[in-house]
């Protein structure tokens, strides 16, 4: 398959800035977050049993300019990765995705998730460069997944 789209073509449905679990469609979700762009927000409901101590993990499968993801839950902020070791390539905005895949881990403690209420996560893009728009350090996201 030859990719032949760029982040910002209009033929593509808009990524949302702002994702609800259960409300939006996953293809909704942005395949990727761009530094300068702005970051992404989850917003999610959990139950009394589903609360405590967890773990997240964002599964990248490409960055550019130092790019990673650094998250932000209910106030509480988690630390931030060191740098990723990938191409030196604007990967994304080329039409590919593929890069070496990077598993961030983030130990959530217990009391940050809210159980009957919403909870809200920013996933932000951290990195020492910078850029404009879809230039600027960023991540392509595989996976987000919290146990």
């Amino acid at each position: 398959m030859i990719e032949t789209m760029h982040p910002s073509d209009k033929r593509m449905h808009q990524w949302l800035r702002t994702f609800t679990v259960g409300q939006q469609d996953i293809g909704y979700f942005p395949m990727a977050i761009f530094k300068a762009v702005g970051p992404t927000t989850v917003r999610w409901a959990l139950n009394s049993s589903q609360t405590g101590a967890r773990t997240l993990e964002i599964g990248v499968t490409l960055a550019f300019a130092g790019g990673r993801p650094q998250v932000t839950i209910n106030g509480w902020t988690g630390p931030a990765p060191p740098a990723p070791s990938q191409p030196n390539s604007r990967g994304v905005t080329r039409g590919t995705w593929r890069g070496n895949n990077t598993l961030y881990t983030v130990k959530i403690p217990s009391g940050v998730l809210k159980s009957n209420e919403v909870n809200v996560m920013t996933i932000n893009v951290i990195s020492g460069s910078s850029g404009d728009g879809y230039l600027s350090p960023n991540v392509v996201i595989d996976a987000v997944r919290l146990y």
